[in-house]
């Protein structure tokens, strides 16, 4: 099918060498350029249906407290995540030691 449509000069400029250097029509190049452009679009929008599905389904495991945050009931059963809390917590600069009922002035 025959269109017509408006590209910046440079991107035409350097649409037309790669084509020539590859020694192919030009419009083969963008042919494949849009068929590209089309399925990554296809896989990322795939894939963040994946991630909403996998979060609806955790969610749904979660109960809502009446503050608006939520409990999970079945906890965190990840050993690694706490070692990765306690490696962040004793790597972390030490806060000077402070009395709660001194007067901070």
């Amino acid at each position: 099918m025959k269109t017509t449509f408006d590209l910046p000069e440079p991107l035409l400029r350097e649409a037309k060498s790669m084509a020539a250097q590859q020694g192919r029509p030009l419009r083969d190049l963008v042919a494949e350029a849009l068929t590209e452009k089309l399925s990554s679009t296809a896989r990322l929008q795939a894939r963040a249906r994946s991630r909403t599905s996998e979060w609806k389904a955790f969610e749904a495991t979660l109960i809502r407290q009446p503050d608006g945050s939520y409990l999970n009931p079945n906890g965190i059963q990840d050993e690694s995540y706490f070692a990765d809390v306690e490696a962040a917590r004793t790597s972390g600069p030490a806060w000077p030691a402070r009395d709660p009922f001194a007067s901070d002035r």
